[in-house]
Formats: C-alpha cells, sequence, structure tokens
C-alpha cells in the first residue's frame, strides 16, 4: 500500500465546549477553513488531538465528522493509539472503515521499564499485518519517553504495510541517523513534526510535515514547503525562521497556547481537556505580540481578529 504524503498535514485540535464536551460544529467550522488551503491533509486524534484524554466513542466520532467535512481532495490521517496491541487494531480498523486513509501509531509508552525495542517491534508489526489500511509510525520521545532505535525503525520500513514515519523529536541528527540505516528499496516517507528543521529535514528526505501550527497557521506552513520545491531555498528559510518562532509561542506550552491562538484567528480553540492547562495571562500576552510580530497575520475589517495572508513563496528579489 501507499500514498502521497508530499506537502503538509494539520495536526487538528479537539474542540470543546463549555461544558467539556466535543463540540463536532466547531470542529466542521476549521475543518471548512483549511479546506480553503493548499494543505495534504489532515490529522486527526494525534498529540494536538490530545487523543489520551477521550474516550472510545469520542474518538469515533472525531473521525465520522473530520471525515465527512474534509475536501475530497485531502487525505486522512487518524491516530489510532491505544495502550494495547489489542485496541490499537480494533481502532485502526475502525477508522479504515469511517474512510481514514492512513494510522499513525505512537510508541508504546506506559510500561516504558519492560517494554524495549524487541517489544515495540513486536507491536508495530502486528499491527501492520492487521491493519486494512497503510501504517505510520509516530516518534515523539518528548511526550512517549521512547525513541525507536534506528535500525529497528530500518527493519520495520520493511514491512510491505508500514509506510512512514513521524517523526517529532526535532534531533535532526537522530533523523540523520534514521536515514542512514534505511535499505534501499523499500517505500518509507519520513514526515517532519518539528517547524524548526523543516528545509534541513527535506535536505536529508523528508517528504513532508505534520505540524500543530499548521492548524493556526496553514497557509504559511504550506508555503515553506512549497518554497522549497520551487528552489527558492533562502526564502522557505525565511518563512520557517518566522513559523518556528511563533511555533514556539503558541504551542510550546502545550494545546492550551494553541487552542487561545486559534481563538484569536478566527478558528474555534477554547480550552484543552483536564488536565492540560490553558494558557497564563502573561502567556497569552507573549501569544497575542508573536500573532502581531510574525508578519503572517493582518487584522480584520471589523478588528476583532487576525486574518492569515497567503505569503509570497519567491525571493523578494524575483520578478
Amino acid at each position: 500500500m501507499s500514498l502521497n504524503l508530499q506537502g503538509v498535514f494539520a495536526a487538528l485540535t479537539t474542540p470543546f465546549n463549555q461544558q467539556g464536551e466535543i463540540d463536532h460544529e466547531q470542529l466542521r467550522h476549521n475543518i471548512e477553513h483549511y479546506n480553503q488551503t493548499d494543505l495534504r491533509g489532515y490529522v486527526a486524534l494525534g498529540s494536538t488531538g490530545e487523543f489520551p484524554h477521550l474516550s472510545m466513542d469520542e474518538k469515533i466520532a472525531v473521525i465520522e465528522t473530520v471525515r465527512g467535512a474534509m475536501a475530497t481532495d485531502k487525505l486522512l490521517l487518524v491516530g489510532t493509539s491505544e495502550l494495547s496491541t489489542r485496541e490499537t487494531v480494533k481502532l485502526t480498523n475502525k477508522a479504515h472503515e469511517l474512510g481514514a486513509d492512513a494510522a499513525l501509531v505512537v510508541t508504546p509508552y506506559y510500561y516504558k521499564k519492560v517494554l524495549h525495542d524487541e517489544q515495540h517491534e513486536a507491536h508495530f508489526l502486528r499491527i501492520a499485518d492487521a491493519s486494512p489500511m497503510p501504517v505510520m509510525i509516530y516518534q515523539i520521545p518528548q511526550f512517549s519517553g521512547v525513541y525507536l532505535l534506528p535500525e529497528t525503525v530500518a527493519r520495520l520500513s520493511e514491512h510491505h504495510n508500514i509506510i512512514g514515519m513521524k517523526e517529532s523529536s526535532g534531533d535532526l541528527a537522530a533523523l540523520k541517523d534514521v536515514f542512514r540505516e534505511l535499505p534501499q528499496g523499500f517505500a518509507f516517507d519520513i514526515m517532519l513534526g518539528a517547524p524548526g528543521i523543516l528545509t534541513e529535514g527535506f535536505d536529508i528526505g523528508c517528504l513532508g510535515a505534520i505540524l500543530a501550527v499548521a492548524s493556526l497557521a496553514p497557509r504559511t506552513s504550506v508555503a515553506v514547503e512549497q518554497a522549497y520545491r520551487l528552489g527558492y531555498h533562502e526564502r522557505a528559510a525565511e518563512l520557517q525562521k518566522a513559523l518556528a518562532a511563533l511555533a514556539r509561542k503558541t504551542t510550546g506550552g502545550g494545546v492550551g497556547g494553541l487552542k487561545y491562538a486559534m481563538d484569536q484567528v478566527g478558528l474555534y480553540g477554547f480550552l484543552p481537556r483536564s488536565p492540560l492547562p490553558a494558557p497564563r495571562e502573561d502567556e497569552k500576552a507573549d501569544i497575542d505580540a508573536a500573532l502581531a510580530e510574525c508578519g503572517f497575520f493582518e487584522r480584520s475589517e471589523d478588528g476583532t481578529t487576525w486574518v492569515e495572508q497567503t505569503p509570497n513563496i519567491h525571493s523578494d528579489y524575483a520578478d
């Protein structure tokens, strides 16, 4: 199985209402906005979507809403990670039934003292064997506390149904180690999860990106990748630097900061689910300043929100 993953995917937030329940109307509102951009697709139920805090029924409902609202030319990747292999297989199969294009599975993260790469590898192989759709490894050690060894990733890349990996550590040296280990002749795509190393990752062979900040600034996130692919590497680096700075201010403190920023740009963010924190007042002020200073947004006509502009992807010196 294969998919054309080249491009940028938005890691979707999961909106909640004042009662703490999922607000499906606002989720559709956000996706309808993203549909107007050149995003390659969406990731539902990832870290940005607060997947550990959702029940199975809630996860299924989110998949249904996203699939129903998204444009037909975009791809849907779904985080199907559960604590056991068995439950991960169940959710992966259900996500496929609901129209997902691929599963994104995080490294098992609870029994760290007794789970090693041997068990992690077996976990992914069992899921891939049972899955009716492609599977991607999700490497995010800053949350999971687990980092698969490059040689383990290389062995998993040989499975016909494991098509790639989202690498969110932001560690460029570790990423290079993975590429050195990958065998030749197998289709295995690596997607970046850290906006600060986009162009460097593209340089060594990464195909695209899955970004939380793309849920706030989708047009700019896409522009970095497009500028790079068209050969405007200096412009891509300029946009990346500003995007990474925005990401640090809005996502560095967790989902709460990103959701607050989304509220300021005409999208729906509101609060994360407890125990994740909402940003403090000083953090909100920093986010407000970042939105004003990054150069990606202009004030709406009524002055109530920021509106993202489509960046010029050409060099400032191009005709």
